[in-house]
């Protein structure tokens, strides 16, 4: 697996969990908010796989699980191994993904690999409006992945989130109501502050804490029955 990049301890990336970082390097997509640009070229990794194996088995006794992020994990040819090397150890995985890899993420949960998935869902669930996000053209067949993989959350025995990086200027009420559409009943649904730095492709500032929390507001009132709303303020 291409690792670029390594957390040894985290408390906020892991719900519930102490949790080391890996960042796989290589993504499918050129996301105009992203922060990691630097992880989307498809190249060699510069952290041996060992090494990381190593720390976590060294530091057992406080790590309680491992976020693989990036990049796009499940992007990853030999991902597999390396997280059945992980649950040797004994510690629970979370997977950060764009969704996009439906059948990679099913074999890893059938193998028992995985116990944690939070899924970007970038725009509303249509090309056009995808694509603009996403930095790149985005297709029916691409969004077909998507929506496989949210159903495949909604039918599995595992934990997870569904989350949005919110641009005040883009996700309006009415967009954000078009993603929130496509998503299964009771699940966990995170509205997270974009924050503006001057290498990103996108030129608005950062969203304001005071418009994530009237969204929140405005979805707990209309699905607060049917989904957990909540929101990741980075400021």
């Amino acid at each position: 697996m291409e690792i670029a990049g390594f957390v040894k301890l985290s408390a906020i990336d892991f719900p519930g969990k102490l949790s080391c970082v890996v960042f796989v390097q290589g993504c499918n997509l050129r996301c105009v908010y992203c922060h990691n640009a630097h992880l989307v070229p498809f190249k060699k990794g510069r952290i041996p796989a060992e090494s990381i194996i190593s720390y976590i088995s060294e530091n057992r006794e406080f790590l309680d699980g491992v976020v693989i992020t990036g990049g796009e994990p499940l992007a990853q040819k030999d991902i597999r191994r390396f997280l059945k090397n992980v649950k040797k150890l004994g510690v629970s995985v979370k997977i950060d993904t764009n969704g996009f890899f439906p059948e990679e993420l099913r074999g890893l949960i059938q193998l028992g690999l995985v116990d944690y998935v939070a899924v970007d869902v970038k725009a509303p669930l249509i090309p056009e409006e995808y694509s603009f996000i996403a930095g790149r053209k985005v297709l029916e067949d691409d969004i077909d992945r998507l929506k496989k993989t949210i159903s495949l959350l909604s039918h599995e025995r595992i934990s997870g989130e569904f989350r949005t990086t919110i641009i005040e200027s883009y996700h309006t009420p009415e967009r954000v109501e078009s993603i929130v559409s496509e998503l299964p009943a009771n699940a966990t649904y995170v509205l997270q502050q974009f924050v503006s730095r001057d290498y990103l492709k996108i030129e608005k500032g950062t969203t304001s804490e005071k418009y994530i929390l009237k969204l929140v507001e405005f979805l707990r009132k209309k699905y607060g029955s049917k989904l957990r709303i909540e929101s990741r303020i980075y400021e």
